[in-house]
């Protein structure tokens, strides 16, 4: 048995897990490095699969060939020829989706998979027609297995992203294929951060023998409160304020942590609700809350900041100052179409953004639907709207969002305000652990 790491991208906990499977079965390891190769179509898979080919011409008569990228993990390290009974290739179709995903292969080495090879070399060479639209598209003729059905009691490879249910942590999976856009795999790629934080947890976890995805161990040193609210630090010019639901409290309270450390670093005053402040009388989710908490603080304080439980303040020594002077709110870019995020915003005591604020919480009073974060569109579209009644979106007052409310996706070493969304819980309590310093 041969296991082919072939890496388009330096990505050392992948290379680890690899190494780890093929050593615990005695098989033999081949690693190419392809990071300062070509990258872009056809090139890159030409030479990934002149690189099996080479492999397979190789290799002893029937052997098998299991070919992983960077992108690929092994879950359950289970030997390789349990999942090949009766088979000379094992090609999984991505998440809904007939084409595979193409970082974990298995080939036996026969002349008939040695001539399927071929002919997929020969699609890549310079000059193919037609034009090569994806690796993915080499294996379009070729038979798949439905990643959802079992071969002896496993999963063989499982999609995972930042916005899919980590069910192979569940049911038992060999491998995982970490793709953003699982359900396309024509557009094939994965932020190298989460696929690295990733394979690291997994490979910890099984090292460990601890199950993935409880985050109880990791939500600080300080033990988690559990009254439905809490103040800190009262009374100063500047409040920081979260509110969250006990089913989101995985990151939640990694969040929570996050803030407290932050605020007493710089003085500022926390309010944290744990729950729906039920003494609003409003029938909805936790999003929906925001102007009259926003509004009822305001009466205390200079500047009230609202955080989603989805952020974490990267940078715990810069402080909110700098950036607040001279304003009157505080908003950053989406990285939709919206004009702004409402997962992090700061408004001043002014009686423009008591106005905005109540105008918002007689529009979402009227609405219908409020059953959800997405109902009605949202709360971000009234932000949106209530501040373009007000004239208050005018000119450039909308930061960009590199200053603060940064997308995780886009995180550097010198960010301020991160922003966890578009993830699945599970994903973004593990983003955040690992960004908190809380998985080292």
């Amino acid at each position: 048995m041969i296991v082919l790491s072939h890496f388009s991208h330096d990505a050392p906990a992948s290379l680890e897990n690899h190494r780890r499977y093929a050593q615990a079965h005695g098989y033999r390891h081949e690693i190419v490095d392809a990071s300062a190769m070509p990258q872009a179509l056809p090139l890159r898979p030409l030479y990934r699969y002149e690189s099996l080919l080479h492999v397979l011409r190789g290799a002893q008569p029937d052997e098998l060939v299991l070919l992983l990228s960077e992108d690929a993990a092994i879950v359950e390290p289970v030997a390789l020829d349990r999942l090949m009974p009766g088979r000379d290739m094992l090609l999984v179709d991505a998440f809904a989706h007939p084409l595979p995903q193409v970082d974990v292969q298995v080939w036996r080495n026969t002349a008939a998979v040695r001539a399927i090879v071929m002919r997929l070399v020969q699609r890549c060479k310079l000059g193919s027609e037609p034009r090569l639209t994806s690796e993915a598209a080499l294996f379009a003729d070729l038979d798949t297995h439905h990643y959802m059905t079992l071969i002896d009691g496993l999963c063989p490879v499982m999609p995972t992203g930042p916005n899919l249910d980590p069910m192979w942590s569940r049911v038992p999976t060999f491998a995982v294929s970490i793709d953003d856009t699982p359900h396309d795999p024509e557009r094939k790629g994965a932020t190298p951060r989460f696929r690295d934080a990733l394979v690291a947890y997994i490979n910890r976890c099984r090292a460990a023998g601890q199950p993935m995805f409880s985050f109880d161990h990791d939500a600080g040193s300080e033990p988690a409160d559990s009254a439905e609210r809490s103040t800190y630090n009262p009374g100063r010019s500047i409040a920081v304020m979260t509110l969250y639901t006990p089913n989101i409290g995985n990151y939640a309270r990694i969040a929570e942590q996050n803030f407290r450390r932050y605020c007493d670093t710089h003085g500022y005053t926390l309010y944290v609700h744990r729950d729906i402040p039920g003494e609003i009388g409003l029938n909805a989710t936790g999003n929906w809350f925001k102007p009259w908490l926003l509004h009822g603080y305001l009466q205390h304080h200079d500047w009230v900041v609202w955080l989603d439980a989805d952020v974490l303040i990267a940078d715990q020594q810069k402080a909110l100052e700098p950036l607040l002077e001279g304003r009157d709110w505080l908003l950053a870019h989406d990285i939709g179409q919206w004009a702004f995020n409402s997962g992090v915003m700061a408004f001043r005591r002014t009686e423009r953004n008591d106005a905005m604020l109540r105008d918002m919480m007689a529009t979402i009073t009227a609405l219908q639907d409020r059953s959800s974060v997405y109902a009605s569109d949202g709360d971000q579209l009234h932000f949106i709207r209530a501040m373009e009644r007000g004239g208050q979106l005018d000119g450039e007052g909308v930061a960009d969002l590199v200053s603060f409310n940064t997308p995780w996706l886009f995180r550097r070493a010198d960010s301020y305000i991160v922003h966890y969304y578009g993830m699945w819980s599970d994903m973004r309590a593990l983003m955040m652990a690992h960004d908190d310093g809380l998985l080292r």
